[in-house]
């Protein structure tokens, strides 16, 4: 099971027309449906009928009320009436959400950080028979500092965002994840630095050629 705390809901749901179609009410009922499919609720393995009247005790609803808050929300197409699973769920979600790769990450950065700051504060001591050992390691530290990670989607929004320009996180990472981060036959180095190339790419190309590209 993939369980989580939490999950994405996007600054763009206050405006969507399937939510201003429903009544207040059954607005805080969608959220509810979200947050037992992110608590792997829907998905548990049992009995439908037994899945269902888990789903209302868990919403504070008689198991009837739910049938016609699952049909409300399901003619508007935010869920399945049969399966009460979101549309559009994993759409919406990133396999990059999962704290494990968040924490490698960050502390990936600290160690580097920490490194850095030693080079430029002279803190590393060295003496005559320790000068060949320490030269080799000082070698590693750059090799290391200069590794690439991968963005999230939300780095690259973030960054998009900051630059003001059209390219879209998810398409910018799923064309370079399926590619292995490749540019042409070598490992990309510098995301920031293709989001730019992509940019300038939006501004030279025609709409349609632009659609196709992305």
């Amino acid at each position: 099971m993939n369980k989580r705390p939490w999950f994405r809901a996007y600054s763009e749901m206050i405006d969507d027309e399937k939510l201003r179609l429903l009544a207040f009410e059954d607005r805080w009922h969608y959220v509810a449906i979200l947050c037992c499919k992110c608590s792997d609720i829907l998905d548990d393995d049992c009995d439908q009928q037994l899945l269902r009247r888990k789903i209302a005790v868990k919403m504070g609803v008689q198991l009837r009320e739910l049938e016609e808050i699952a049909r409300r929300l399901s003619e508007v197409g935010l869920i399945d009436q049969d399966s009460l699973q979101p549309t559009n769920w994993d759409v919406r979600q990133f396999e990059s959400d999962s704290s494990k790769e968040r924490v490698r990450r960050f502390r990936e950065r600290q160690k580097n950080q920490e490194l850095n700051n030693k080079e430029r504060n002279g803190n590393v001591t060295v003496t005559v028979q320790e000068t060949d050992t320490d030269t080799d390691k000082n070698k590693n530290v750059g090799k290391t500092a200069k590794r690439f990670v991968p963005p999230t989607p939300k780095e690259v929004e973030e960054y998009c965002r900051q630059r003001n320009n059209n390219v879209h996180p998810g398409k910018f990472c799923n064309f370079y994840a399926a590619k292995g981060w490749m540019v042409g036959k070598n490992k990309m180095k510098d995301w920031k630095a293709a989001v730019r190339t992509w940019e300038n790419n939006n501004q030279a190309e025609s709409p349609a050629r632009r659609r196709k590209m992305l």
